[in-house]
């Protein structure tokens, strides 16, 4: 199904950043498609978010599953086989998301899926340390593509006040890998597979999984809603034209340097980055080093694989509940909410140890930690006013966040043993920081939202593609808080 719209159809009804009331009849409507698009969007880039996410982590896995031993890793390597993956995440998540609005996406997801999964297999097969290093960098440049990505992605098919909830569906796959993976990293690794080592299983078998599945998703992924055959006429109409107003549609979307160099140059841009840093950081830490902590409160190894289920289980509570709350209450509120959780237990957890309270903290802090990821996300990506905007934002936000990727690693590794003071302090201090801006951006756009709502401006000589490339500095654009 194609529709041809003129510059003049959306002021048939909606308006740029000016959504209509719905009628009864187009509520149902409405219902109608966004179960069609949730039906056909969100399960398969879950399962896709679940595979990276244990192929990123299960190096977690591996490094008390014999893997420091099995390659005779150094003190440099221990913390690089970790860090490195995450220097060229962060530096290729940018490009990956231009490539991105240059490539169907169905090919692209696809295609860095399949090419991760095969560097996966490939880290079980490698035999120094040097090289495993190596193969964790080109991981990193595939994977960088996918999660910065589909925050974009996300926009394609919903609009503002729909992506929020969407969004936190979406990472729910967070939790649910940590819940699949500790316990399924453990039984690949009690699996005796002729001369392979622990940590071996664990990379080959994860892999192989991942590619199935990524193959899989080159004929499952849908491209753009205008493009999509599963609507009705009246579903068709009505969806595009509100995805239309309201952030454009990403199959018209052009490329823009100049767009892309005033997106770079937004103050706002660099504030959500950095507080989606220090978000970003307490979800890694709790991700891939819960096995390392829960071991340094008194656990053997095989028993700290399998335990670091407990802060992805209530992570996953976490998550729930912000889907329950999302529609209540603003995301300024929620997110202090968390944090205020996430910094107390974990600072329970981790400065008053006790091998049965500090685990219970833990899994507390996993459910503060993993409610602020899909909501610090969400938030940048309604606040930004357009399709292209949003995609570099996104990747641009996801590449500073991931720089706690870098350094946490070398404050959790064998030499800081056991109380691994300066990790756990950064950890604490930089969700206390990321708060502190939440409150005052939020301020901001408070008293931006005002100031234009006092201060009208017509824009409605120019045209829709240059009122689109206003973003959020429309006069009719109003911040979510």
């Amino acid at each position: 199904m194609d529709t041809n719209y003129s510059d003049n159809d959306i002021e048939k009804g909606n308006q740029i950043n000016e959504l209509k009331e719905l009628t009864e009849e187009e509520a149902l409507i409405m219902k109608s498609s966004l179960k069609k698009r949730d039906l056909h969007i969100l399960p398969i880039i879950i399962l896709l978010y679940i595979a990276a996410l244990m192929d990123r982590s299960n190096i977690g896995s591996a490094l008390v599953n014999g893997l420091v031993s099995g390659l005779k890793l150094n003190k440099t390597q221990e913390g690089n086989v970790t860090s490195m993956f995450y220097v060229f995440y962060i530096l290729f998540e940018t490009p990956s998301n231009i490539l991105l609005k240059k490539v169907s996406p169905h090919v692209w997801f696809a295609f860095i899926g399949v090419a991760w999964s095969v560097c996966c297999i490939i880290l079980g097969i490698v035999k120094n340390g040097t090289a495993f290093v190596i193969v964790r960098c080109f991981m990193g440049v595939f994977e960088a593509g996918f999660t910065p990505g589909v925050v974009g992605y996300l926009a394609y098919w919903y609009t503002r006040s729909e992506i929020g909830y969407r969004m936190a569906i979406f990472f729910s796959a967070v939790p649910i890998s940590g819940i699949i993976g500790a316990p399924l990293a453990g039984l690949f690794a009690s699996i005796k597979l002729g001369s392979l080592l622990p940590f071996q299983n664990i990379f080959i078998l994860e892999g192989a999984l991942t590619f199935v599945l990524c193959c899989a998703a080159f004929f499952i992924i849908k491209d753009y809603p205008d493009q999509a055959k599963f609507f009705t006429k009246d579903e068709y109409d009505l969806t595009v034209s509100r995805i239309r107003a309201d952030q454009g549609l990403a199959s018209k979307t052009k490329v823009s340097l100049s767009i892309t160099l005033r997106t770079i140059a937004d103050w706002k841009l660099w504030v959500f980055s950095i507080l989606f840093l220090g978000y970003n950081n307490a979800y890694i830490v709790l991700g891939i080093f819960s096995p390392t902590l829960i071991k340094s409160f008194g656990y053997n190894n095989l028993t700290s694989t399998y335990l670091a289920v407990i802060p992805n289980a209530c992570g996953l509570f976490g998550v729930m509940t912000v889907l329950l709350l999302l529609n209540k209450r603003n995301y300024i509120s929620l997110m202090i909410i968390f944090a205020a959780i996430t910094i107390a237990s974990y600072s329970a957890a981790v400065f008053y140890r006790n091998k049965t309270s500090s685990l219970i903290f833990l899994g507390i802090a996993g459910f503060g930690a993993m409610g602020n990821i899909p909501l610090s996300l969400a938030w940048m990506s309604i606040n930004q006013g357009g399709i292209y905007k949003g995609m570099i934002a996104s990747a641009l936000v996801v590449s500073i966040g991931s720089i706690s990727g870098v350094g946490s690693p070398k404050t959790f590794t064998s030499n800081f043993s056991t109380k691994y003071t300066l990790g756990n302090s950064i950890y604490i201090g930089g969700v206390a920081f990321s708060t502190i801006l939440v409150v005052l951006l939020g301020i901001y756009f408070n008293s931006e939202n005002k100031r234009r709502d006092q201060n009208p401006e017509d824009v409605s000589h120019l045209s829709e593609d240059e009122q689109r490339a206003m973003n959020d500095k429309h006069p009719k654009f109003r911040y979510i808080l």
